[in-house]
């Protein structure tokens, strides 16, 4: 995959990104009425359906740096991400007999949140939403793959610092992918949704930004099945801090997440996880994105480019 992004650019600036987004998204709701897509602003969280709660909630914290929230003996909250885009993964022990290792439940934080406006445009497009507290709601992608919209304060991180030492320093959910036996149409009702920008069309999936995420409606195989029939999303990748190739991928033979023989020219290689579910450790440079501004700003948009899929 080609790169696009040889230049570095400071964190800092590339905070702008979306600021555009975010500022339609304080519009008053009235000026609105006419286009009541919700402007997401960055991923809030997601569920990670695990075989061994601890096992896997202490790998994630080893290897990407993820800090320890809330628990209990059926979940443990990890946080990641910087500059205040906080993301958190829940990590969920398998009830006896369900389906797992996967991934689901994606949740998007929305700006100007109103729970009874929210929940007026969500009728108003005959989408059936089941509430999450007075901060968010559930609902189904025409493909069955469950999805929310949430309020900035849905939960907040915790204060304290991740434990070290770890591996890598998780900085954001670099792309996640979503598989789909008719991937423009799903892309296109995400557009319609939650305004995602579209910036690649590659013939088999489409990149749609939120922040410095890349959601990617993706084709099947011929004869695979999609994330709404397998009931888990493909996989989330990870922007890690001061990617190297190099030290990455030899990092990832010793672990064994890769195969020995496997190739690591990127600035993203694909592996597995303690429980063998695929992922990606990605430098955030990896998805090609010339369409997108990156420049400074405030929280409410970032816009680095990252990620290739795997």
């Amino acid at each position: 995959m080609r790169n696009l992004f040889q230049e570095k650019i400071s964190r800092r600036q590339a905070l702008q990104g979306i600021a555009g987004v975010t500022a339609m998204a304080a519009m008053p709701r009235t000026a609105m009425a006419a286009d009541p897509l919700f402007k997401p602003l960055w991923l809030n969280h997601y569920t990670y359906v695990a075989p061994d709660l601890k096992k896997t909630a202490d790998w994630y914290v080893e290897v990407f740096g993820m800090q320890r929230g809330q628990s209990d003996a059926r979940q443990v909250h990890l946080w990641y991400g910087d500059d205040g885009f906080d993301t958190l993964m829940i990590v969920r022990q398998a009830a006896a007999g369900e389906q797992s290792p996967r991934i689901e439940k994606f949740g998007f934080t929305i700006d100007d949140w109103d729970k009874a406006w929210v929940e007026s445009q969500l009728k108003s497009r005959n989408i059936q939403a089941q509430s999450d507290t007075d901060k968010g709601f559930w609902l189904k992608d025409p493909e069955g793959n469950t999805i929310g919209v949430f309020a900035r304060d849905f939960i907040r991180r915790p204060s304290a610092p991740a434990t070290r030492p770890f591996l890598w320093k998780a900085l954001s959910a670099n792309h996640i992918v979503v598989t789909s036996h008719d991937y423009k149409k799903l892309g296109q009702w995400y557009m319609d949704f939650l305004a995602f920008k579209q910036t690649t069309d590659g013939g088999r999936d489409v990149y749609q930004w939120v922040a410095d995420t890349v959601w990617i409606p993706t084709a099947t195989r011929e004869g695979g099945k999609s994330s709404g029939e397998l009931n888990t999303l493909d996989h989330v990748a990870y922007t890690i801090e001061k990617y190297d190739n190099v030290s990455v991928g030899a990092e990832l033979k010793r672990r064994k997440m890769i195969e020995q023989t496997a190739g690591i020219d990127s600035l993203g290689i694909n592996c597995v996880d303690i429980n063998n579910f695929k992922t990606q450790v990605c430098a955030w440079n990896l998805v090609p994105n010339a369409d997108r501004t990156r420049g400074s700003g405030e929280r409410g948009g970032r816009g680095r480019g990252r990620g290739e899929r795997g």
